[in-house]
This record gives structure tokens, C-alpha cells and sequence, in this order.
């Protein structure tokens, strides 16, 4: 198998610690197809989402870097979730049209972050570029329309890991008997350990909403 590192994208270097999904994934069947992320009609939704994952990762960062330096990395097991983002009228605050947040990988640190369908197959595409020696892409953009659900925009961004990230996410013969036993006892089938730095993680999805029609 070839290998699955690249380079990591900075703003994004935390955001491969473990995120719980902030709203709930239909395992009903789904059409979703990709859209070239030059098209005219992804370039708003491409902008917001961009946007959107830049700021999460920024904070995501903050976050886990304060942690560390404070308390260690057992501390950064606890702030690491994304879990103070809270929503109005559908929408996540301070991230105008996102209405969901989602980190996902093909192994699991949290079985709550299990990808859905849709989130599947983007995950598969970036496996196949990386399998087949190709740097991934920069972002994927998705058009789902869920079976008897409103359709929806999805922007994927690839997440590395990244040194700071070898704390939880590294060989656990490295972590502190502590570390070792939290994460044991937060995610017991964990499958989110033995990575290398700059190996692929997972992704960071957001779904962005559709713009609000112009009034005439």
C-alpha cells in the first residue's frame, strides 16, 4: 500500500483530536455526488465552508495548545470535542450558514463520529488519491439528497496528524499511564492510535445551507 502522509495544512493541525457529531446521521439511503470545487455553483458554498473549517481549527488549536500547557495532555482528552458550539434557529453561532459540524475517519476513535453514507464516500475518495500516490485534495465538495430528506451541501477537508496530535494519537507505549487509562476508559474500542505524523487522520466536514433567496 503506498503511503497515506502529505502535507499538513496548518490551520487545521488540532482538528485531528476526537469531535463528537453535532447533529444526528440518517442511516437511510442517500444520493451524493461530488462537485468540482471550481464550479460556479459550489463557489459560495466552497467560501463559506472554507471559512467555516479555518475558524473551527483555529479554535480547536487554541484550545488544545492552552490545555497542554496548563494541565498536559490528559487535560486535552476534555476540550477537544468542539462540544461549547452551540446553534440558533438551526444554524451553529458565529458560523453563518453552517448547520452541522462533523469529524469522522474510517478508524474511530469515538463510535459517535461514525461517517454516514454520504461522509463514507468522501473518505474513500481521499483514501484512493493517497493509495495511489496522489497528494489529496484540498477540499471535497458534496451534494447529498438524502431519501425522503432535504438536499444538502457538504464541505470535507482532510485532517493530518500532526505533532502536537502524537500525544493522544501516537504509539501508546509513549503516553503516560494516566493518558492511557483515560482514553481506555472514555473510548474502550478505540482505533484511532499508532499513527505517524503526517499521516492522513480523517476529515472535518460542515454542511453549509443553501444562501437566502435575494428579495426582488
Amino acid at each position: 500500500m503506498k503511503s497515506r502522509r502529505f502535507h499538513l495544512i496548518p490551520l487545521v493541525l488540532a482538528a485531528a483530536l476526537a469531535t463528537p457529531a453535532l447533529a444526528a446521521d440518517s442511516p437511510a439511503a442517500v444520493n451524493a455526488r461530488f462537485v468540482a470545487d471550481d464550479a460556479p455553483e459550489a463557489a459560495d458554498i466552497r467560501a463559506q465552508g472554507e471559512n467555516a473549517i479555518n475558524r473551527l481549527a483555529i479554535t480547536l488549536v487554541r484550545e488544545v495548545t492552552n490545555a497542554v500547557a496548563k494541565d498536559g495532555a490528559e487535560a486535552a482528552v476534555d476540550v477537544c470535542h468542539l462540544k461549547n458550539l452551540t446553534t440558533t434557529k438551526g444554524v451553529i453561532d458565529g458560523l453563518p450558514r453552517i448547520t452541522a459540524v462533523k469529524k469522522t475517519s474510517l478508524r474511530l476513535r469515538n463510535p459517535a463520529n461514525a461517517p454516514d453514507a454520504a461522509d463514507q464516500l468522501a473518505l474513500e475518495q481521499f483514501k484512493q488519491q493517497m493509495d495511489n500516490g496522489d497528494a489529496p485534495s484540498p477540499i471535497l465538495i458534496q451534494r447529498v439528497e438524502p431519501a425522503g430528506g432535504a438536499p444538502e451541501w457538504r464541505v470535507y477537508k482532510p485532517l493530518g496528524v500532526a505533532p502536537k496530535c502524537m500525544l493522544c494519537h501516537g504509539d501508546s507505549a509513549d503516553q503516560s499511564p494516566g493518558l492511557r487509562a483515560k482514553l481506555a476508559k472514555l473510548y474502550p474500542t478505540d482505533l484511532a492510535a499508532g499513527y505517524s505524523t503526517g499521516e492522513w487522520r480523517g476529515v472535518l466536514r460542515v454542511t453549509v445551507a443553501e444562501a437566502p433567496a435575494k428579495k426582488p
